[in-house]
This record gives structure tokens, C-alpha cells and sequence, in this order.
């Protein structure tokens, strides 16, 4: 049996049959979700920020450069155009890059799995790919041309970069055993986990990909930046065995996301005048969740129109935005803090928030899936907090989105990144839960079944 964190469990590996299976749901989900709603509303684009990121696209592929709106460069990251300027080429590209969308969601099913599986043993991992296969949120937004699928599966691809690097030597692996799973005996369980005293093995190549895949978070959405870095601290920190290492790897992550970064920042210099590392969109979307104006939902159509940003360059812009909100904070700081608790209830509203989602189908499909993911998540956190590291790991990402969205604005589609962690966190509820009923007539001499 091998040896480390990535197989300390029996079964912890799914079975090629597994990752089909889950895959196959996944898509076929996704594929009845899209051409449904190309029959109903078309193919086309639903949303502005579709629009904005697809006009990026296309300027990219004609002209090699991302011109968006008002003839700003820099104001979206850049690999998400990149990835859709491939299409734009074709005579049904929006078409073809939903399709690769589901795909890509798809294997965010099957990477859930794989981590979970290696959290929790085979069930549990079957059981979290299942939920993200058929998660109602995460199936609605592959069909839409936003970076949410493509980030989400590039998250969950860095969870599985990042657990390996994760001291466990020397842990009785309870969300395992709570889900059924036996734990390593023998010399298996004598065995040291990787990057302990007795391992010799170096975790270079672990702590260099962790970076890479962070760099990928990072270019597809700016946000993620302080989770990812925040992510390689904490497991470095809480190491128990080789911390000096593992904080140098760490490092080493963080040093390789920053190199990643440093052509970007060049080429922003250049066509805006100024060193901008990630985008000068983080003025306006911070006076959107906090200008007097700001109701904790997305206004920027209105914002974009104010007289005083009118023949502004786009870092003038930018700066003003920022001067402006960081005043606001400062002059109406009670008005912020209630701000804050609103757009924290709309991230996590199990019922939709925009005004064109809320017929009763809608609400219910909504609320009857959101409803019990949160219960088991919680009987999930409950059966794993003894293993406190995995129980931190899989509600950081939550944590994380909610107090950035207590800032910015909030809506449900910004829980998306974190809703596959927690869904694993789930999936551990429900093994438990399976396995207590399966246990409950060895335990109770007067449990009788039902005649």
C-alpha cells in the first residue's frame, strides 16, 4: 500500500468506473441544461458581463489586444478572454465555448471526487462528485459565458495540488472512519506521511505545482489572490513535521505566482502608463458594494454614467472610484457594517436573488437543494472537527468569498467557488449518517424491522 497523504486510506483511489460514471452525469446534466435553454431563449449571451468578456475575446483574436469597454486594457484578467478568443473564429463560437464550458464542469465533478475520495475514502468521494455533478447552481452557470465554471474547476484543481503538501502523519483520519473507511495498519500506518522526519522525499515539484495551478486561479479571477497565498501559508504553518521546509516551498509557490504575474504587470505599464499587477477594476467594483448608491447588489450600468468619471483614462478611473469608496468607508461606517451583513445574506441566500429567477420553480428547486447541502455540511463539520485541519481547509474557501463580498457585492454566483469544498464537507455528513443507519440494529437489541 502506498505510503502519504494522497493514499493514506484503504479505497481512497476511485475506480476508473467511478470517474466515468461521474463524468458521464456530470455532462449529460450540463448538455440537457444548455440545449434546453438554447431552445427556450437562444444561444446567444444572457448577462453584460458575457457580453464584456466575449467583446474582450474577440478584440483579442482580431486584434491582439484586450479592448473592452471605453477602450480600457486592463480591466479583466487576461486568460478567461484568451481562452474565448479561440472561438470567436467560429460561425457558432458562443455555442462552442458553452460546450467546452460543460465539459470543464464536467471534470470539476470528477476532481471533487478525487478530492473528496482522498479526504474521505470512496464514498465520501463518489458522493461529493455526485453533488457537483447534479448541483442545480453549478449546472445553471456552465451554460453561461462567465469565468465561474473555469475558476471552479481551477479551484478545486488547487485543493488537490495543496493536499499533499498537508502534514498528516501521525492522525487518525476520522472523516474516513466516519464515513466508514478503515484506517492504514501494519507498517502502513507505522509509515511517516510525506515531508515528515522519517520521509526523504523532496516536495519541490508539490509546492511548484500548487504555485502554477494558483497562478491559474489567479489569472482567471484577481480575487482569488489572497486565498491562494493565504492557502500555502496556512499549510506550511500548520505543519507539525518539516515546517522550515515546507514554509521555504511555500515561499517558492508564492515567488512562482509573482513571476507569473510580472509579464502582465509589464504589458499594463506599457498600454496604460502605470504598473498595474492585477486589473484596474478594483475601484469600481469596491464603489459598487459600498457608494451611497450601493444596495448590496451589482449596479455598475448607473455608476459607469456619473458625470465626474466622463473623459477619465482608465487609471484616473480607477484611482477615483477607490479614493471614493475608501471615503465612504471611513465617513459611514455604520452604513457599510449593514451593507456588509446584506450582501453576506445574498451570497448565501438559498433562494435566488435577481428579479427574473423567482417563480416557484425556481424557488423551490433553489431552496430544496441549498437546504440540505447546508444541513450536512454542518453534520459533516461536526463528524471531521476533530481532524481540524481538513475541517479549516474545506470552509476557508467559504470563509474566504463571504468576508470578500461583505465588502464587494454579494450574490450567490460569488458562494459558487466554495460550494464543491463544502459539498465534500457534505458528502462526509452524509456517509455518516449512512453508515449510523446501517449500524443502528448491531447497536439496539430492540430495533425490529417493520413487518
Amino acid at each position: 500500500m502506498r505510503s502519504g497523504p494522497s493514499a493514506h486510506l484503504h479505497g481512497s483511489v476511485l475506480s476508473s468506473r467511478t470517474f466515468a460514471a461521474l463524468f458521464v452525469v456530470a455532462l449529460s446534466a450540463r448538455v440537457a441544461w444548455g440545449l434546453f435553454r438554447i431552445v427556450r431563449v437562444g444561444g446567444g449571451l444572457e448577462f453584460p458581463d458575457e457580453e464584456g468578456y466575449w467583446n474582450l475575446a474577440a478584440s483579442l483574436a482580431r486584434h491582439g489586444e484586450l479592448v473592452g469597454e471605453h477602450g480600457f486594457r486592463a480591466m479583466r484578467m487576461p486568460l478567461y478572454p484568451g481562452f474565448l478568443s479561440a472561438f470567436t473564429h467560429f460561425d457558432h463560437g458562443i455555442g462552442a465555448a458553452k460546450a467546452a464550458h460543460w465539459l470543464i464542469g464536467s471534470a470539476t465533478a470528477v476532481l471533487t471526487g478525487v478530492l473528496g475520495a482522498r479526504i474521505g475514502g470512496r464514498r465520501v468521494g463518489t458522493i461529493a462528485g455526485l453533488i457537483v455533478a447534479i448541483d442545480p447552481f453549478q449546472v445553471f452557470f456552465s451554460s453561461l459565458l462567465l469565468t465561474e465554471t473555469p475558476f471552479v474547476a481551477a479551484l478545486v484543481g488547487f485543493g488537490l495540488a495543496m493536499w499533499p503538501l498537508v502534514d498528516r502523519a501521525g492522525e487518525t483520519y476520522p472523516a474516513a472512519e466516519s464515513a466508514g473507511e478503515t484506517r492504514p495498519t501494519g507498517d502502513a500506518a507505522r509509515r511517516p506521511a510525506t515531508g515528515s522526519p522519517g520521509d526523504c522525499r523532496p516536495q519541490w515539484l508539490g509546492w511548484a505545482i500548487a504555485g502554477v495551478v494558483g497562478a491559474i486561479c489567479v489569472y482567471l479571477r484577481e480575487s482569488s489572490l489572497g486565498l491562494v497565498v493565504a492557502a500555502l501559508m496556512m499549510a506550511a504553518v500548520g505543519r507539525r513535521h518539516g515546517r522550515g521546509r515546507a514554509f521555504i516551498g511555500a515561499i517558492v509557490a508564492v515567488a512562482l505566482i509573482v513571476a507569473s504575474l510580472a509579464p502582465w504587470a509589464i504589458r499594463n505599464n506599457r498600454v496604460t502608463g502605470q504598473t498595474c499587477w492585477l486589473t484596474n477594476r478594483g475601484g469600481i467594483s469596491l464603489y459598487d458594494g459600498v457608494g451611497p448608491q450601493a444596495p448590496g447588489a451589482s449596479n455598475l450600468a448607473d455608476i459607469k454614467q456619473m458625470s465626474a468619471v466622463r473623459g477619465l483614462s482608465e487609471t484616473e478611473w480607477n484611482e477615483y472610484f477607490r479614493r471614493e469608496s475608501w471615503r465612504f468607508i471611513r465617513d459611514e461606517p455604520g452604513r457599510i457594517l449593514r451593507l456588509a451583513f446584506i450582501k453576506m445574506a445574498r451570497t448565501w441566500n438559498p433562494l435566488p436573488n435577481a428579479e427574473s429567477y423567482q417563480s416557484r420553480l425556481f424557488r423551490v428547486v433553489s431552496a430544496g437543494w441549498m437546504l440540505p447541502i447546508y444541513v450536512l455540511t454542518v453534520v459533516g463539520v461536526v463528524n471531521v472537527w476533530s481532524d481540524r485541519k481538513t475541517a479549516i481547509a474545506l470552509l476557508f474557501p467559504a470563509a474566504y468569498f463571504t468576508l470578500v463580498h461583505a465588502v464587494f457585492v454579494g450574490s450567490m454566483r460569488y458562494r459558487l467557488p466554495a460550494m464543491p469544498f463544502l459539498e465534500i464537507l457534505a458528502a462526509i455528513g452524509l456517509a455518516a449518517i449512512i453508515r449510523l443507519q446501517k449500524a443502528r440494529p448491531a447497536r439496539d437489541p430492540e430495533w425490529r424491522p417493520i413487518p
